[in-house]
């Protein structure tokens, strides 16, 4: 019954996101211009979902076209810099928005294009100056039912996952750029036996200790959201600290992999404007469509990623948003990810990120 009342949910879910893809939106008159908007792309799942509800629509509804260059943040950060921006925007974890700004990577948002009932239903934590509230999603456990079938012993938790002498098996983790939005320190502590209300602030030394014990059982450093699926598909690992979005999408087209929520991040990260880049006004007209909640439905039911406005919710069937993350049903087995304390700076002006991203890379290196 359990696995039917799921198919149904997706069943529904798909006929809701083609009815509303296909559909135009009545959208504002100060939304809708003309030329071009340059915006990163990861590929995979995430770009068919945000092709769907964002992209393709954009142009439909706007006259605006949507042009997509791939997603590499060390090289838009230093077209910033000498002032000549790669793409418009970029989708960034929430840990490094602090990092940006610092940086005098981005322009403020410009909330006027926002419609009034749209800002109202995103939260205040989604609404900063810099950045716009992407997503809410999940960096957790998932395994191939192959090597450990979910009705027999499997990993459940980061405590499973670190134990390799219980569960032998190579793992997927995220690597160095990836580490904030893959949770990657907080996997280690979590995996190390720290209690989840007492994560923060997070103890670099003993994470950084507890990876590098994992090393030589690491198979496959994730630099991509599609990495952990596929390293798990083609066998180059028996489990991965992953996103629920891109096993879900695995799942539906038969792929033998399941996950866990049990001490999984609830982590959204942030739409950002690049400082200076020459199509700010399509940028912010951009962000003002795609938090409007149909775009919003779309795209969660597209790569299973809850939606940052709370009207989308009344648009998905209750059997699907009820076990999307950050759902009532899920978020009691979640921990949630601690940006202020990411992007915290000391003495020294660097943050906790730019000093776990040294410390990250010098390990690695090794």
């Amino acid at each position: 019954m359990k696995t039917t009342t799921k198919n149904l949910a997706f069943s529904l879910a798909f006929l809701l996101s083609t009815t509303l893809a296909a559909q135009s939106q009545e959208v504002p008159a100060n939304l809708k211009g003309n030329g071009e908007v340059v915006i990163e792309t990861g590929g995979g799942t995430f770009e068919a979902a945000a092709k769907k509800a964002f992209y393709d629509p954009f142009t439909r509804d706007t006259g605006i076209k949507v042009v997509l260059v791939p997603e590499d943040h060390a090289k838009l950060l230093t077209s910033v810099k000498v002032g000549q921006p790669a793409n418009d925007i970029a989708d960034i974890a929430g840990g490094e928005l602090t990092s940006w700004v610092a940086k005098d990577a981005l322009e403020k948002i410009d909330y006027s294009y926002f419609a009034e009932e749209t800002s109202a239903k995103i939260p205040h934590e989604m609404r900063n100056d810099f950045g716009v509230g992407d997503y809410l999603w999940s960096s957790l456990i998932a395994y191939n039912t192959k090597k450990f079938p979910e009705d027999g012993k499997h990993p459940k938790n980061w405590i499973d996952f670190y134990n390799v002498k219980a569960f032998p098996g190579k793992r997927a983790l995220s690597k160095c750029e990836k580490m904030v939005d893959g949770g990657l320190l907080e996997g280690a502590l979590l995996g190390d036996g720290v209690p989840s209300d007492k994560l923060y602030p997070l103890d670099m030394d003993r994470a950084f200790a507890k990876i590098k014990a994992l090393m030589p059982d690491v198979g496959r450093w994730l630099v991509a959201g599609a990495d952990g699926p596929q390293s798990l598909i083609d066998g180059e690992v028996d489990m991965a600290s992953t996103y629920n979005g891109r096993i879900v999408a695995a799942k539906k087209q038969g792929a033998p992999l399941a996950m866990s929520w049990d001490q999984s991040l609830l982590q959204h990260g942030y739409w950002v404007v690049t400082k200076n880049s020459p199509n700010q006004e399509n940028a912010m007209k951009y962000l003002a469509y795609i938090t409007r909640p149909e775009p919003q439905a779309t795209f969660a039911e597209g790569i299973f990623y809850g939606p940052i406005n709370s009207d989308a919710y009344k648009l998905l069937p209750k059997e699907l948003a009820d076990i999307m993350p950050g759902s009532p049903g899920i978020v009691k087995n979640q921990v949630f990810q601690n940006y202020e304390w990411w992007g915290k700076a000391g003495s020294d002006g660097r943050t906790n990120y730019d000093v776990a991203l040294d410390r990250c890379v010098a390990l690695l290196s090794q």
